[in-house]
């Protein structure tokens, strides 16, 4: 924290304010459209219900009941063709790797919310309109169209991902207790921010982001959904994981990520192990992969297990 009257509560009522997400009852979001039965690792099409706003597309996958371990995980995808990258297989994509069918083969429940922007929420083209720059994503148009209103996309992201949360809560078979959020590159973004606002999540295993806005956000191109105007200086990237000790927090990052730098990943987490260590609780654990910007949740994954377990 940046100075000895901030306490993780004035920081996340500041964070939650930055953010634009009303400090509302816990539960009363749902799932919709979940079949009785369901085959392992098949991802199923269902809806978040949440007390406000639109429904939320989304897939669903439950492990077979013999390894079944009452866990569950929010997974929020990264840039690209939204959940449907969480799902492929054949071939994998690139930078998700299958990602929910590992979490799945782990005993987890898996549940990916479908984010703005991305997959079945992209803001639709309208006839004989030019492609957009990234024909995959309408982050520009929505990151605007939210701003305008005073809002940044990225706290609708995470009003979205806390309601699918929520609604995990409610499945049959799943331990309340036991729910954590991951995701990886702008997906991190959300699973970091979550975490760090709903101390209800048990874990966050957050990939290919986490750094410091001073070297990544404010000094190399991203997308400007990533922006959420006011946070710094008070709340620089481990000033927001910080709000998540004692509760476990698991990082990924890639030696040659050329985005989300090496060396910024290092430095901010060292400043951690203080946090956590006040709690008389285990430090954020952070590993490190050879590769890029990649999220291949091997070492990560069994971490957040072993948390889960």
């Amino acid at each position: 924290m940046n100075t000895q009257t901030d306490t993780p509560s004035t920081h996340r009522a500041r964070l939650r304010t930055l953010l634009g997400i009303a400090e509302g009852p816990a539960g009363g979001s749902r799932l919709e459209g979940m079949p009785e039965t369901a085959r392992p690792g098949v991802p199923t099409e269902v809806t978040v219900r949440p007390v406000h706003g639109a429904p939320i597309p989304a897939l669903l996958l439950r492990p077979d009941s013999a390894t079944n371990t009452g866990a569950a995980v929010v997974l929020v995808a990264g840039h690209g063709r939204g959940i449907d990258d969480l799902v492929a297989t054949h071939p994998a994509d690139g930078y998700h790797d299958a990602l929910a069918h590992k979490l799945v083969r782990a005993g987890m429940t898996v549940l990916c919310p479908e984010m703005i922007s991305f997959g079945r929420r992209r803001v639709p083209r309208r006839p004989g309109e030019a492609p957009y720059e990234e024909a995959e994503n309408s982050c520009g148009i929505d990151a605007a169209r939210y701003l305008l209103h005073g809002r940044p996309v990225m706290g609708a992201r995470v009003a979205d991902a806390q309601a699918a949360a929520q609604a995990l809560a409610r499945v049959p078979g799943v331990d309340p207790q036991r729910i954590a959020v991951v995701g990886g590159s702008g997906g991190g973004a959300v699973a970091l921010m979550l975490a760090a606002l709903d101390t209800t999540i048990a874990a966050a295993l957050v990939a290919n982001y986490f750094s410091s806005f001073a070297a990544s956000i404010a000094a190399i191109r991203h997308c400007p959904c990533n922006i959420v105007p006011g946070l710094l200086p008070d709340l620089e990237m481990v000033d927001i994981a910080s709000l998540i000790a004692p509760r476990a927090l698991v990082l990924e990052a890639g030696e040659r990520d050329p985005i989300f730098p090496i060396a910024a990943t290092r430095e901010a987490h060292r400043a951690l192990g203080p946090v956590w260590e006040a709690w008389h609780a285990p430090a954020p654990e952070l590993v490190v992969t050879e590769g890029g910007h990649a999220f291949r949740a091997e070492r990560s994954l069994e971490l957040l297990a072993a948390r889960l377990a």
